[in-house]
Order: C-alpha cells, then sequence, then structure tokens
C-alpha cells in the first residue's frame, strides 16, 4: 500500500474515532496518584496524572508548573469550609457524583481575584503543594478543555490555568478533602503565567 497514490476505498477498514473538539468543562473524580510524573512540554514543565471518573474511564490531567521560557508559574490558594452534608462521616461531602460537566463556568475576575493576590513560585514547590493535597484528597474537581484524542486512555484535560482569550473559561483544581480538625473543605489551586493578566472580558 502506498499512502500517496491508493485512492479507492471500496472494502470496509478498522477505523480509529476522530479527535473530539476541545470544549471547556469539569472533570470530577479521584486521583489516581500513582500516575503522578512531571512531563516537559511545548508549553514548558507539567504536573501529569490521571483522574478517575468512574466506570473504568479515566482522564488524564495536564498542568502547568512552569512555563516554556522557564519563568515561574503564578499561583493562589484558597480554601473554604463546605457544608458537610453526607449522612456518615466517611462521606462528609454526600454521595459521589463523577463524571463531565459540560456547563462549567470560571471566571477568576469574576470570583474576585486579582493579579496581586498571585506569586511567582517554583515548579518544585507547585508539585509539593498539589501531590500533598491530592494524597489527602477525597476526590477532585479540574477545571480546563477536554478532549478525547480517539486512542486508547485518549481522554485529556488541559488549560487548568487563567486563559485570556475565553470568557468565563478560566482552569483551576480543586482539591476536596478534611482538614486537620475533620471540618469539609474545599482548597483552590488557581495558575497564572507572569505575563497573563486578570481583566473582566
Amino acid at each position: 500500500m502506498n499512502f500517496f497514490t491508493e485512492h479507492i476505498y471500496v472494502e470496509p477498514r478498522a477505523l480509529t474515532p476522530a479527535a473530539t473538539p476541545e470544549r471547556f468543562a469539569a472533570i470530577v473524580g479521584t486521583v489516581v496518584v500513582s500516575t503522578e510524573h512531571e512531563i516537559i512540554g511545548r508549553n514548558g514543565e507539567h504536573l501529569q496524572f490521571y483522574v478517575a471518573i468512574g466506570n473504568g474511564v479515566r482522564y488524564q490531567v495536564d498542568v502547568n508548573i512552569q512555563s516554556s521560557d522557564g519563568r515561574p508559574i503564578e499561583m493562589y490558594v484558597g480554601a473554604e469550609n463546605v457544608d458537610a452534608v453526607g449522612v456518615s462521616p466517611n462521606e462528609p461531602f454526600g454521595a459521589p457524583q463523577y463524571g463531565v460537566f459540560s456547563n462549567a463556568a470560571l471566571s477568576y475576575a469574576g470570583i474576585g481575584l486579582a493579579d496581586a493576590m498571585f506569586s511567582s513560585v517554583s515548579a518544585v514547590r507547585i508539585q509539593q503543594q498539589l501531590e500533598a493535597a491530592f494524597a489527602q484528597s477525597s476526590f477532585v474537581a479540574i477545571y480546563g478543555l477536554v478532549f478525547d484524542d480517539g486512542g486508547p486512555n485518549g481522554k485529556g484535560i488541559h488549560e487548568t490555568h487563567l486563559n485570556v482569550t475565553r470568557s468565563n473559561q478560566d482552569g483551576a483544581l480543586a482539591v476536596y478533602a478534611k482538614d486537620a480538625g475533620g471540618q469539609p473543605q474545599r482548597k483552590w489551586f488557581f495558575f497564572k503565567f507572569v505575563e497573563d493578566h486578570i481583566a473582566a472580558r
């Protein structure tokens, strides 16, 4: 077979599903801690890991921890207590509802974040903070652009940071866990590149 000269297609073939367009969403599930590792991609250094959302489905997550030119990512971490809604101490957040939520929306400006609230953080420190939070988590919500490249384990989510070109589609990580006193808590990790600025859009 010659891919440059073969133009007759008359017999059934095993076709690979086409990639789906990227779309903003939140995925909710549990971090597969054993899959955490660093990678170097076209946009700099990333922490990569999988989030299992149920029924054997998992999404590959890419979180920028250093920009492509080596400058640190700017990060802001905020925690908030959440009301316990479960019927047992083992489920303080209620029955798990994992999946992909395409109706998600997130705006850094809209929730009151400002550039001055962010600090440059080393890649090592970002990774350490995320890994520590994941180790204590009940589940996580990841906001960003989801995709499916059609292959095995082809589902993923990236752009988990401020997105200056999309309205109400900023990325972030929310980690749900109990604090040292047993209080259910949601810890937010917000990221942006040094040269990006938060503005109403």
